[in-house]
């Protein structure tokens, strides 16, 4: 997909989400250095073909350095 922005948008083209989802942090172990690796997950969805893109991206100093990830169809339903 390529590095960089131009990989991003290339990601952000293929997923055509429309909307997204992850789970905060709801704590964080102490002491804290942000400009240590971090990964945090996102789901990417796109509500009209039902499929779901999970991306785990990796921060390095506040900034990408690596995205992976899969994609899957979905269903929903009342309960």
């Amino acid at each position: 997909m390529g590095t960089g922005v131009d990989g991003a948008r290339t990601l952000a083209h293929a997923m055509q989400a429309d909307s997204y989802r992850f789970l905060g942090w709801d704590y964080m172990n102490m002491p804290a250095d942000p400009c240590s690796r971090q990964k945090v997950e996102v789901e990417f969805v796109d509500s009209q073909a039902k499929i779901v893109s999970r991306v785990e991206f990796t921060f390095e100093a506040g900034r990408v350095v690596n995205a992976e990830g899969w994609l899957r169809s979905f269903e929903t339903g009342r309960l």
